[in-house]
């Protein structure tokens, strides 16, 4: 396998753990998990070195990178919500 599709199934299994934390944050259910995995998902898509990709995939990756930032914080919101009511 090239180093061009290990980076298409590192970012299909980003965006796969993203839907995932996605569904929890609209059902506003275990939160603190998907804050959690967000977290973690924010350290792993920092840690890919893009520099030698294609343009498409270091968009790709910014736009992955900022939905994921998104959420964070949309669970961060949730959160003090929950902790104000």
């Amino acid at each position: 396998m090239n180093e061009e599709a290990v980076l298409e199934e590192r970012i299909a299994e980003l965006e796969k753990d993203l839907r995932f934390c996605e569904n929890m944050l609209n059902k506003e259910a275990r939160i603190e998990l998907a804050r959690r995995i967000l977290e973690d998902l924010m350290e792993e898509s920092k840690s890919i070195p893009t520099q030698d990709f294609p343009e498409a995939l270091k968009i790709r990756i910014e736009n992955l990178q900022m939905r994921i930032r998104i959420l964070y914080h949309r669970a961060n919101a949730l959160l003090s919500l929950q902790q104000e009511g």
